[in-house]
This record gives C-alpha cells, sequence and structure tokens, in this order.
C-alpha cells in the first residue's frame, strides 16, 4: 500500500507540475506583446543583468526550480534567446543559497508552495470571470499555471518525504566521499528541491549523523541534482529549450567536478 500511495502520488505530481509548465508557456505567449517583451529584455539585456535578475528573483521566490523554468518558458515562447536565460539559470543557482543560509541561521524556510492554493484560486476565478481571449484571462491562466508548478512539486515531495526520513546516512561511510554526493543527488532529484535537500543535509550535520567533510560532499550533489526539474520541464520543448536545459546541466556538472577537487582546500 505504501508503495502504491508513492507511485500514485508522484505521478499525480508530475503530471500536475508538467500541466503548469504547459499552461505557463501558453499564457507567456498569448501576453508577449511588444511592452511585455521590451521588460524582459531590459532586464536580461546583457550577461550580467540576466545574472543579475536570475540571483534575485530566485531570493524573492526562494526557489531556483520556479525561476529557471520561468526562463525556460520565456525561452520556448521566443520572449528571449539561449544566452539570456542560461544567464537567468546561472543567477538562480547562486539566489538560492539564501534559502541554506536561513536554514544554517535561524532554522527558518519559507514555503512558496503555502502559496500554490491562492494563486490557483485567483486564476480560476480570473478565467471565469473574465472570458476567453482577454489579456487578464491569460493573466489568470499564468497564475494557475504557476500554482500548480508548485502544487505539482509539492505532491511529489510530500510522496517521497519518508524516504528522507528513514534513510540513515551512516550506512555509506565505508564507500568514501563519493556515495555521500551519489546520495544527494539522487535525493535532491527525487525530492525536486535542492534547498529542501540541502536542508535535509544541514539537519544531518546538526544531528552529527555526518562529518562536515560528508556534508560538503553532499551539497555537491544536491547541486547536480536540481537539474532533473529543469530537465523534466523541458519534455515536449522546442530545441531552443532543449537546449537551455542541457546548457543547465553542464553548467551544474563543471561546477561540481571543480567543486570536487577543491573540495580538499574548501574544508
Amino acid at each position: 500500500n505504501t508503495n502504491r500511495h508513492f507511485s500514485l502520488g508522484f505521478l499525480a505530481g508530475l503530471g500536475i507540475f508538467l500541466f503548469g509548465i504547459y499552461m505557463l508557456e501558453r499564457s507567456i505567449e498569448k501576453l508577449s506583446g511588444k511592452a511585455f517583451k521590451r521588460l524582459i529584455r531590459t532586464y536580461t539585456s546583457n550577461r550580467y543583468r540576466a545574472i543579475g535578475s536570475g540571483v534575485f528573483a530566485t531570493a524573492i521566490l526562494q526557489s531556483s526550480s520556479a525561476v529557471s523554468l520561468m526562463a525556460l518558458a520565456f525561452v520556448s515562447a521566443g520572449v528571449i534567446g539561449m544566452a539570456r536565460a542560461v544567464g537567468v539559470i546561472i543567477g538562480s543557482s547562486l539566489g538560492t543559497t539564501l534559502t541554506s543560509w536561513l536554514v544554517a541561521t535561524v532554522g527558518f524556510k519559507i514555503k512558496i508552495e503555502t502559496i500554490s492554493l491562492p494563486f490557483i484560486g485567483m486564476g480560476g476565478l480570473g478565467l471565469i470571470f473574465f472570458g476567453r481571449n482577454t489579456r487578464y484571462t491569460q493573466i489568470s491562466r499564468l497564475l494557475v499555471g504557476f500554482g500548480f508548478l508548485f502544487m505539482g512539486l509539492d505532491y511529489m515531495k510530500e510522496s517521497v518525504e519518508q524516504l528522507s526520513e528513514v534513510f540513515d546516512p551512516t550506512m555509506l561511510e565505508g564507500f568514501g566521499l563519493w556515495a555521500f554526493i551519489l546520495m544527494a543527488l539522487v535525493l535532491t532529484a527525487i525530492i525536486q528541491s535542492s534547498s529542501a535537500a540541502i536542508a535535509i543535509v544541514l539537519s544531518f550535520l546538526f544531528g552529527g549523523l555526518v562529518t562536515f567533510d560528508q556534508a560538503a560532499a553532499m551539497v555537491i550533489g544536491a547541486n547536480v541534482g536540481t537539474t532533473v526539474t529543469v530537465i523534466l520541464g523541458s519534455i515536449g520543448g522546442n530545441i531552443q529549450k532543449k537546449r537551455v536545459a542541457m546548457a543547465h546541466l553542464t553548467f551544474k556538472v563543471v561546477t561540481a567536478i571543480i567543486a570536487w577537487l577543491l573540495l580538499p582546500l574548501l574544508v
């Protein structure tokens, strides 16, 4: 029964997640008038602005996955090009560290998932009251898509929450640090949130279940595991969208290799 509940919950979460991405893309495509395109392009006009926008947006939303998926949606809708989208994604990787600092300093994590229902509620009412083809209808679709995106992520997290609660990391001590990297990679891929995975790593470290070296290795794995969300978001997309997802994966893998080589020095 537990396995069946896990499978159904994860499948439902994945379906809602992908449907949210679909609604986001369609609404952005419809809303992409000249003024909207000019606004987005202004804030991503060069690589530094694109990275800064990614850092700022992720610091506000507390989710690099959401910002990266929005960048994919913008690329798919033709609002920005691949280079600008990659800049936003690189920035989101920096912005997501704010959550880890919040957990490490005050033990508090803002759960953006809790606002998914208000987004869906407001968007759903908008779809009813504003008709079929108005600008406000597309804004409502955008809200619903954004809400579904987070609801899907939340369902996927809940369906595998038991795995992170019952797993004992001490069983990996005999395999070396690479095993902790792999464990965190898989954990993050399942949970769909590097912030949540790093919060778990910090709790392991605080509880004495892992050493500092092992925790640092797990952070490297979590950094790569978060690419799964963006890869899922690129399913069924155009070639530019898939290229951005591949660029995201390449960036994460390269930074992980550098961090692994420098790990003794960093520790």
